[in-house]
C-alpha cells in the first residue's frame, strides 16, 4: 500500500520538476529582458527536487527537459551544454548541500564539476561532429564579440545627442570580450549564491534547517587572498600581454569575492538593526543598479579582513 502511494507521488514531483523548468527556459526565449532573472533560478527547481526526492529524480528531470528542449528548438550542441550547465548546477549544489559541507566547498566543487562535465562533453561532442573542438569555441567567441558590438553600436543609435565616438565604442567593445571571462565567472558565482539564498529560504519554511548554508551574514573569505589582490595588482602593470588579461580577469573575479564579504556584513547589520524589508530591499536595489555603491560594499568586504566589522559591533 505504502509503495503505490509513494510512486505517484514521485511521478508527480518529477512532472512538476519538468514543467517548471521548461516554463523558466520559455520566459528566456520569449521575454529576453525578464529572462536575465529567469536564467538565475533556472538551477532551482532542480536543486530542490534534488534534496526532495533524491538523485534519479533530478536526474530525470534533467534529461527530460533537455530533450523537450532540443526537440523544440532542434538546436542540441549549444542548448544542451548551455541549458544542461544551469540545470546541473542545482543537481550538484543538491549533492554538496547534502553532503553539509562548507559554503566555499559547496560552490567552488559546484563550479568546478559543472565546468568539467560541459568540458567532457563539449570534448566527445568534437570529437563524434565534423567539428573540431577548436572550431566551436572561436564560433562561440566570435559571436559574442559580433552581438556585444552590435548591442554597443544600437545604443550609439538609440543616443544620438551624446556623440558618442564610434572608435571608442569598438574599443569598449573588444575589452568587454577580454574580461568576459571574469565577467562570466562573477555571474554564475552570483546564480549559485542566489540559489543557495532561495533553497534555504524555502527549506526553512518547511522546518528543515541545513547548517552548512545557515548564517550566511557571518561569512568571511579567507585571509591568504588578500595576497592575491596585491600579486593580481602588480601583475597588472607588467608589458607582458596575457600576463595582463589573465591578471585582470582574475582580479575581476576576487573583487566579486570580497562583494559577497561586503554583502555578508551589510546583511549581519540589516538583520542585527532589525531594518524593514522594505529598506533592505531598496538599498540591495542600489547595490545592484548603482557602481558607487558596490564599490563601496566591495570597500566594506576588503576592509572587513583587517578591521572585522561584524566582531567590532558585537564588541561595543
Amino acid at each position: 500500500m505504502t509503495g503505490t502511494l509513494i510512486q505517484p507521488t514521485i511521478i508527480k514531483n518529477i512532472l512538476t520538476g519538468i514543467l517548471l523548468c521548461i516554463l523558466i527556459i520559455a520566459v528566456i526565449y520569449v521575454m529576453p529582458l525578464i529572462g536575465v532573472f529567469a536564467w538565475m533560478v533556472l538551477p532551482l527547481p532542480v536543486l530542490f527536487y534534488r534534496l526532495k526526492t533524491g538523485r534519479n529524480s533530478s536526474g530525470i528531470i534533467i534529461a527530460a527537459s533537455l530533450v523537450m528542449l532540443v526537440v523544440f528548438t532542434q538546436n542540441f550542441a549549444f542548448n544542451t551544454i548551455y541549458f544542461g550547465s544551469l540545470l546541473m548546477t542545482g543537481f550538484f549544489l543538491g549533492e554538496f548541500i547534502e553532503k553539509h559541507l562548507s559554503i566555499e566547498k559547496i560552490m567552488l566543487y559546484t563550479c568546478f564539476t559543472v565546468l568539467g562535465t560541459c568540458t567532457a562533453v563539449l570534448f566527445i561532442y568534437s570529437l563524434t561532429s565534423a567539428q573540431g573542438i577548436e572550431y566551436l569555441i572561436t564560433t562561440y567567441v566570435s559571436r559574442y564579440h559580433e552581438l556585444s558590438s552590435q548591442l554597443f553600436s544600437e545604443s550609439a543609435q538609440l543616443y544620438p545627442e551624446m556623440n558618442v565616438d564610434r572608435q571608442m565604442l569598438e574599443r569598449a567593445s573588444s575589452l568587454f570580450v577580454l574580461i568576459f571571462p571574469g565577467i562570466f565567472i562573477n555571474s554564475y558565482l552570483t546564480m549559485i549564491w542566489l540559489n543557495i539564498i532561495l533553497i534555504k529560504k524555502v527549506l526553512s519554511k518547511k522546518g528543515i534547517t541545513v547548517k552548512s548554508i545557515e548564517n550566511l551574514n557571518q561569512w568571511k573569505a579567507p585571509d591568504y587572498l588578500v595576497f592575491g589582490v596585491i600579486a593580481l595588482s602588480v601583475l597588472i602593470f607588467l608589458p607582458i600581454y596575457t600576463i595582463k588579461i589573465i591578471a585582470v580577469n582574475s582580479l575581476i573575479i576576487l573583487m566579486f569575492v570580497y562583494f559577497f564579504q561586503g554583502i555578508a556584513v551589510v546583511s549581519f547589520f540589516f538583520q542585527k538593526k532589525s531594518w524593514p524589508f522594505a529598506i533592505r530591499l531598496f538599498f540591495y536595489t542600489l547595490i545592484a543598479i548603482q557602481p558607487l555603491f558596490m564599490f563601496l560594499v566591495i570597500g566594506f568586504g576588503l576592509f572587513d579582513t583587517w578591521i572585522n566589522f561584524r566582531k567590532l559591533d558585537a564588541a561595543t
